[in-house]
């Protein structure tokens, strides 16, 4: 090809729709991508006609008028991708368990409600704050500068609650009800209430999840299969199979990249959709990928996971198991998480079963079942000390489907018949992502929307995308991201 306008380090969703948007507007990209096939962690692979998601287990703002639905209405893809509803979700603790028809957060939050309907004051108020803020949040994001600058008269719910935990909300509301405290916090985080902000939740609640959860028909690799084969259409060059090990600079600019085969590939600009820690070596020591106020050692990685895909007969599922599943085995998320931090799984389980042929059936054969179990676990190198040999990854194996056994009534050590395991090295391996961080970094307090690292980085010409950057992490957090870089891209080059 010519010599691009833009390239992309990546094909994970940020870069992908960076990528995309840009060639829809007229932009020549390249976008390189180390694995066989682009995805990151929206992908999912066949073993003898059994499908199983990589990772991500649901996808949301998908309906009209939603985040993620207009970005994929703009890449021309939106009409090549079914959305199936996720409906039923079954949420299990250790003293009790809430089977749920979602369809957006109040409804679950009402499902709460009637189970400790005594609280029934502190739902109400808990609700109202958590749509204020985010609300707030949201107009706060769209604002003129001068506007945010008046952050204190303008937005004085956002600016009082910018720095709050969601357990400073919890203990408001509710005294920090150990019940209560499991129930509101079954979230897309790894994060316990003391460290998650208040703010993510309710950004969760005004622009994720609002419209209720979807599955792409034919997996999670459909979403990124449609948006892969839209933007070829647009005229996105895909290379697959080779890593940009260099990028190259003039002083503080970024000109292009040197990728392992020893090309040189120069562009007028660069975005990333890798991991930032892993990119700092790849520029020369002079230069900072940030300056003093985003510098990345600040922000905390999120912790890893461990991945169990299984195969088994239609029977072996209990009577009306639903496509997810949750369960917590900990009373105390608290302690579970500082364990974990410390490379134990001892201290209780937070485990996330799918089972997407149940919502499309020919992702397994007829009469079976494909099945996931994601557990959330300490990042690679505390992992592999722990758990890394087979005998402590057996045992650990072992615990978990003895924990699903008996709280679910799913029996996967009679009943799997195939087990393929993923480790956090593993997910290190295949995305990049440091220290097979789930959510890159997590959403804790300081870390959220604009106290994250920012698509512009300090080097000229070098953006960022992924859920290491603004916004925030999941999907459509990434999507955006990508957004948002191609926005800078398109008003700087006017």
């Amino acid at each position: 090809m010519n010599r691009p306008d833009v390239i992309v380090i990546g094909g994970g969703i940020g870069g992908l729709v960076a990528a995309g948007l840009l060639a829809h507007k007229g932009k020549e990209v390249l976008l390189i991508e180390k694995q066989a096939r682009v995805g990151g962690f929206v992908t999912g692979f066949t073993r003898d006609g059994y499908y199983f998601d990589a990772a991500c287990a649901f996808v949301s703002a998908c309906t009209p008028g939603a985040e993620l639905y207009n970005i994929l209405s703009e890449l021309g893809v939106i009409d090549d991708i079914t959305f199936l509803p996720i409906k039923d979700v079954w949420n299990i603790y250790p003293n009790f368990d809430l089977r749920i028809n979602y369809q957006d957060p109040a409804a679950y939050l009402e499902s709460v409600r009637v189970r400790f309907h005594e609280f029934s004051d502190g739902f109400s108020g808990y609700e109202t704050l958590t749509n204020q803020l985010g609300r707030e949040f949201v107009a706060f994001e769209q604002a003129p500068l001068w506007k945010k600058l008046l952050l204190p008269f303008s937005f004085p719910i956002l600016f009082r609650y910018a720095r709050k935990s969601h357990a400073d909300i919890l203990e408001r509301f509710f005294g920090n009800d150990p019940d209560i405290t499991l129930a509101l916090s079954a979230l897309p985080t790894a994060l316990p209430p003391s460290r998650l902000s208040y703010t993510f939740v309710a950004v969760l609640w005004a622009k994720v999840l609002k419209s209720g959860v979807f599955y792409p028909k034919g997996g999670m690799r459909a979403l990124t299969k449609a948006i892969d084969k839209g933007i070829r259409r647009l005229g996105v060059n895909i290379s697959c199979g080779l890593e940009v090990i260099r990028v190259i600079t003039r002083g503080e600019r970024a000109v292009g990249v040197t990728l392992s085969n020893g090309q040189e590939v120069y562009s007028d600009w660069v975005i990333s959709n890798g991991n930032p820690f892993l990119m700092q070596g790849f520029l020369p020591d002079r230069l900072h990928l940030y300056g003093r106020l985003h510098r990345l050692e600040r922000y905390r990685l999120s912790l890893s996971a461990v991945l169990f895909y299984v195969k088994l007969h239609k029977e072996a599922l209990p009577p009306n198991w639903p496509y997810f599943v949750s369960i917590t085995t900990a009373t105390d998320l608290e302690a579970m998480h500082g364990a974990l931090e410390a490379g134990s799984m001892e201290q209780g389980l937070h485990m996330v079963i799918t089972t997407p042929s149940l919502l499309d059936q020919t992702l397994a054969p007829p009469g079976y079942h494909s099945l996931k179990v994601l557990v959330h676990a300490p990042r690679a190198d505390l992992f592999a000390r722990n758990y890394g040999f087979d005998s402590s990854f057996n045992r650990l194996q072992k615990q978990v489907f003895s924990k699903i056994h008996k709280l679910s009534g799913l029996d996967l050590a009679t009943h799997a018949f195939f087990v393929e395991r993923a480790t956090p090295n593993t997910l290190m391996r295949m995305t990049g992502n440091q220290q097979g961080a789930m959510y890159g970094l997590d959403a804790a307090c300081g870390q959220v929307g604009p106290q994250r690292p920012p698509n512009r980085t300090a080097i000229k010409n070098l953006l960022w995308a992924g859920h290491y950057t603004h916004p925030a992490h999941g999907i459509v957090g990434s999507a955006m991201s990508g957004s948002f870089a191609s926005k800078i891209v398109l008003s700087d080059s006017k």
